[in-house]
């Protein structure tokens, strides 16, 4: 059995603070500025349709985001994230939709939180969802960022802040419930 396949087997779809019909509402400021950053970049690069790709371009535009930190932390680049997801993006055109592969990725990130019992979306979220989906396989991937070595990064994080409960160094610290803006 996959590891997708027994999550979605053993993971609970259902939480009290969570759910994927509420589009980008649970999502924190950075997870939202992350998403708007992707669909922007798709914009410009005049994508058929947002892609997992343009995902991995938007973490850098939250440099402060637990996501980025985690990339970082693992002694990889921002620059070399946005050079590798840039690499891996088809040709331009004129309406960009964000295609099914994103909504998968977009959808998982509910998942993540669920299952590490949080009730917000967060840039953290994101990265784990993206790297779920690309399943060893992708631009993240090809980065040396795996999901494992990902979320036990993430989980010493989240510990630090939850420990110091420093207002603004993180973002469960900062905003563990996204503002309604």
């Amino acid at each position: 059995m996959t590891r997708q396949a027994a999550q979605k087997r053993f993971v609970p779809k259902e939480s009290a603070g969570l759910d994927p019909d509420q589009g980008v509402s649970r999502y924190t400021p950075r997870a939202r500025n992350v998403v708007m950053a992707a669909h922007s970049e798709a914009v410009a690069a005049r994508n058929p349709e947002g892609r997992p790709e343009h995902l991995v371009l938007g973490l850098p535009a939250g440099p402060e985001g637990l996501a980025a930190k985690a990339i970082t932390a693992r002694g990889i680049l921002l620059d070399a994230v946005r050079q590798a997801a840039t690499a891996a993006l088809p040709a331009a055109s004129d309406d960009v939709p964000y295609g099914p592969e994103a909504k998968k990725a977009l959808e998982l990130t509910f998942r993540e939180a669920l299952r590490l019992g949080h009730n917000y979306i967060g840039t953290e979220h994101i990265l784990l969802a993206l790297l779920e989906q690309e399943n060893g396989e992708g631009v993240l991937n090809g980065l040396g960022i795996t999901k494992d070595g990902t979320e036990t990064q993430l989980a010493r994080m989240l510990a630090l802040l939850t420990e110091q409960k420093l207002p603004g160094v993180g973002e469960a610290a900062a905003d563990p419930t996204p503002s309604k803006d």
